[in-house]
């Protein structure tokens, strides 16, 4: 009594580990070929035979054998930094750009105001460092949200 004893699958998942970057960058990589291919769902996730191709896909490609459920999770993952990142960059005209870095070139006193008012709650991972193949979520992501915006003014009653 009281003890649960499901042998649910799901409670069996183990939990999908990006820790090596050529598997986020193969994902992302993925995900545009479907998107690409038409696979994508008008506001921006992937068609359900677009997440199905992409579970293939990757498993192919990778080892990995993630199923639809956690590679969504790494989606929406990889959505929230981008907005955060493109939020943090759109916050003043007067930044600056450290090549070298791969950061925006901004004082600390920027930082820490931006960080103690929480105007990015995530903004802090890129005080050291840019966001990663960011050019790939440009893709992935900036023409969806556009579409969304796009679709909402549209569609006023």
């Amino acid at each position: 009594m009281g003890k649960n004893t499901t042998s649910n699958s799901e409670a069996k998942k183990a939990r999908a580990l990006w820790g090596n970057p050529s598997w986020t960058f193969t994902f992302c990589n993925l995900c545009m070929e479907e998107i690409e291919a038409g696979n994508r769902t008008i506001f921006a996730a992937l068609s359900p035979k677009g997440w199905s191709n992409l579970v293939i896909k990757l498993s192919d490609e990778t080892g990995l054998n993630y199923d639809k459920d956690q590679l969504k999770s790494r989606w929406d993952v990889l959505k929230a930094d981008w907005r955060a990142w493109e939020k943090l960059k759109g916050l003043d005209t007067s930044l600056g750009w450290d090549a070298v870095k791969g950061t925006i070139d901004a004082s600390d006193d920027w930082w820490d105001m931006k960080l103690k008012l929480k105007e990015v709650p995530k903004a802090s991972k890129f005080r050291h460092k840019c966001l990663q193949k960011l050019q790939q979520l440009d893709r992935m992501f900036r023409d969806a949200a556009a579409t969304r915006a796009e679709l909402m003014i549209f569609n006023r009653p």
